[in-house]
């Protein structure tokens, strides 16, 4: 389902340092694809449903507003439009591709949640203000979100045409960010001393959840389990990542990459993705595993890309490793852009060009492959994201920008394949990037970064 949900095992105290028990995949490798706007440069990616499909927002007319987004699978955006004005946003997408956000007619007035259905926007209304936001819908059409009262206001539970106001800890204030399929809420909520606290709702009433210290917290994502992630303020005030598993709450932060963090999507394999560092703009995208804590998206990505992105902000990953987030270029004037970020799976190995010189020739050897296969040997300047014609993103995906073909080599009966090329003299001294594929069964090798000599 699209909300930031799934399965994984946590153990611990609010003390733990470490936190999840499970099989934990091996250290992926990752494809960089820039989704497009629907007309203009930038956007936001903030959903991503167990099939690959990406909801958000992406500036349409050349940047004058912006509209909620879907990305269907193939890279192709389908523009929401709006109502009560020019501007929208989508918040999340389920299963069977019902999208929730807000629309109105700037970014500063009046806004109202919608449930886009069918090719329409249905306008959610509110608990009696003058506004309201939809944050999530599970795969039974419940939305949660946030909503203004005639007095005050809070979460709410939108379901069967009709929204409802959730429960409070004693005061107005907060809102729901999450619902699973088994009813589960998670959110914020004021306490009658003034602090906001991570709640649950379930059963028609309100939990207050666990905190690192008395400060303030807030939950974002409930898997089908009833894990919960989101923050929870830690020493001096900054917010932490945190997990809340039976009844616990655990600390997910790593002092080592910033001051503060905050998790939004786990996924069933125990991944978690989120923000680390210190607000508003020296931030980077995380994502967390058992094996290897918390760590920059950007540190992941394979080397050499065509501009200097950073990966500010992680929203949600699926269970296939999918994550939805959203970047910039350093150096230039703040424009976030949309991403895909796709694990890759190599299954052979690619050597480096041999000599590695040039001008001259070189050989290119791979191992690994199908007897018999056809091995396209490719390479780029720059490292990205490229489909592989005719298989799935989640079956695998090269990590060049713009791929070249070199050639084709039929592996032998050991699986080895070879081809050599001469080298032009204007490689000397440049940086390229290396990589094969076996199409028709979706198999590549490993990213190779070789300076010629």
């Amino acid at each position: 389902m699209a909300h930031r949900g799934g399965i994984v095992s946590l153990i611990g105290t609010a003390s733990a340092a470490c936190c999840v028990s499970l099989a934990t995949a091996q250290d992926p490798h990752y494809a960089l694809f820039q989704l497009p706007a629907v007309d203009g440069v930038g956007g936001a990616a903030e959903s991503i449903t167990q099939a690959g499909r990406v909801a958000g927002v992406s500036d349409f007319e050349s940047g004058r507003y912006y509209h909620a987004t879907i990305w269907e699978t193939n890279g192709d955006p389908i523009d929401l439009g709006s109502f009560r004005g020019l501007v929208s946003s989508a918040h999340d997408i389920n299963e069977p591709g019902e999208v929730v956000g807000w629309g109105g007619e700037t970014v500063f007035g009046d806004k109202h949640a919608f449930l886009w259905r069918d090719g329409q926007m249905i306008d959610l209304g509110t608990l009696g203000g003058k506004e309201s936001e939809a944050f999530a819908i599970n795969d039974l059409s419940q939305i949660v979100g946030v909503a203004e009262a005639i007095e005050g206001g809070g979460g709410f539970l939108w379901e069967n045409g009709e929204m409802t106001a959730l429960p409070n800890l004693g005061r107005s204030g907060g809102g729901a960010y999450d619902v699973n399929n088994a009813r589960q809420i998670v959110g914020s909520s004021w306490t009658v001393d003034g602090y906001e606290r991570a709640v649950l709702w379930e059963n028609g009433g309100v939990v207050e959840l666990r905190t690192l210290r008395s400060d303030p917290s807030i939950a974002i994502a409930i898997n089908e389990l009833g894990q919960i992630v989101g923050q929870s303020d830690g020493p001096n005030d900054n917010a932490h990542a945190v997990a809340w598993v039976n009844e616990q709450i655990v600390d997910l932060h790593n002092s080592e990459l910033g001051i503060g963090s905050s998790a939004w999507g786990i996924n069933s394999v125990g991944q978690v993705v989120g923000w680390v560092g210190r607000q508003p703009t020296n931030v980077y995208g995380f994502l967390w595993d058992q094996n290897n804590g918390m760590r920059r998206l950007d540190d992941l990505l394979p080397a050499k890309p065509r501009r200097s992105w950073r990966i500010s902000m992680a929203r949600e990953i699926n269970d296939a490793g999918q994550i939805a987030a959203e970047g910039y270029v350093i150096g230039q004037p703040l424009t976030l852009y949309p991403f895909l970020i796709n694990p890759v799976n190599p299954t052979m190995e690619l050597s480096s060009p041999v000599p590695g010189a040039a001008p001259g020739p070189n050989t290119l050897t791979l191992t690994g492959a199908i007897p018999g296969a056809r091995v396209v040997f490719l390479y780029a300047l720059h490292s990205g994201g490229t489909r592989i014609p005719g298989c799935d993103l989640q079956q695998n995906a090269l990590q060049l920008d713009n791929p070249q073909i070199i050639g084709t080599a039929i592996a032998d009966g050991n699986g080895v394949a070879t081809i050599t090329r001469t080298v032009p003299p204007i490689a000397r001294g440049q940086t390229i990037l290396f990589q094969a594929v076996v199409q028709n069964e979706c198999a590549i090798s490993q990213l190779v970064v070789h300076r010629f000599e």
